[in-house]
């Protein structure tokens, strides 16, 4: 695995090279995943690999952070057969994905690796010579745990040891009951009172940090899939946070990943 090389003299807020970018696909074999490959000028190996599934999930905000930020990587793909082969080979940090792979480093966890890609990159989006700055960035990125920890318990009981309430569905439907009317609508509301001057999240500034890379998909999520029985209203209340979204997806890198990928 080829180590990182690339270098940013100034700090990048933007993908200054988006118009280059080249995009290959390996599909997925019985033994090999998926790899789609995204290459500015000329390269050989990718120096970074995100490792995941062949959906947005929690690896969206990685994959758009790299592409916002012209930076050379590999998209891999996992079928759910050999991605259960690599966990119980132990192949795995903490035996889940998504993965970062950087310079033969594997790095667990979304928000370290949103902040170890921004800190390759030397990109404002994670002003590291500015202590409070990425305190207050930290912080939001944080506050994704305390929000979606009801959500992800009534919604994958096995893995955090609730497999009793399989046979509980009213018990499930009262939690998400519960979730949505008091317990999101808190975190949301207090999530809206750390939009910036700027619009985004965590910061005054007139472009996104990682923070926003990590909301601006989980909110979409919140909105549309996170509450089965939701009506999609959960962020009606939230006009900063609607105009995030709107914002965050009408970025120039953001859009035109999505039109190299509109199936992906």
């Amino acid at each position: 695995f080829s180590s990182f090389s690339k270098s940013h003299p100034q700090p990048v807020t933007h993908n200054p090279k988006m118009a280059q970018f080249e995009r290959t696909i390996k599909d997925a074999t019985d033994t090999t995943p998926k790899v789609i490959s995204y290459c500015t000028g000329s390269c050989s190996d990718p120096p970074i690999s995100i490792h995941y599934f062949d959906f947005g999930g929690k690896a969206e905000s990685l994959r758009l952070l790299c592409f916002y930020l012209g930076l050379n990587f590999d998209d891999v793909r996992y079928p759910r057969e050999l991605f259960r082969a690599k966990k119980a080979a132990g192949e795995l940090p903490f035996g889940q994905v998504p993965m970062l792979e950087a310079s033969g480093n594997f790095v667990p966890q979304t928000n370290a690796m949103l902040r170890c890609v921004a800190r390759l990159a030397k990109s404002t989006a994670y002003p590291v010579d500015d202590v409070l700055a990425c305190a207050k960035v930290d912080a939001v990125l944080d506050q994704d745990a305390d929000t979606f920890t009801g959500v992800l318990v009534v919604n994958y009981k096995e893995r955090f040891g609730f497999d009793f309430l399989n046979d509980d569905e009213s018990s499930c439907q009262a939690v998400r009951k519960t979730l949505r009317e008091r317990v999101l609508v808190s975190h949301v509301t207090n999530l809206e009172r750390q939009v910036g001057a700027g619009g985004w999240l965590g910061s005054d500034g007139n472009v996104p940090t990682i923070a926003d890379f990590n909301w601006a998909p989980r909110l979409v999520y919140l909105r549309d899939h996170a509450i089965p029985e939701d009506d999609g209203k959960i962020l009606d209340n939230c006009p900063k946070l609607s105009a995030l979204i709107e914002k965050f997806y009408a970025l120039t890198a953001v859009k035109a990943y999505y039109e190299l990928n509109p199936a992906v």
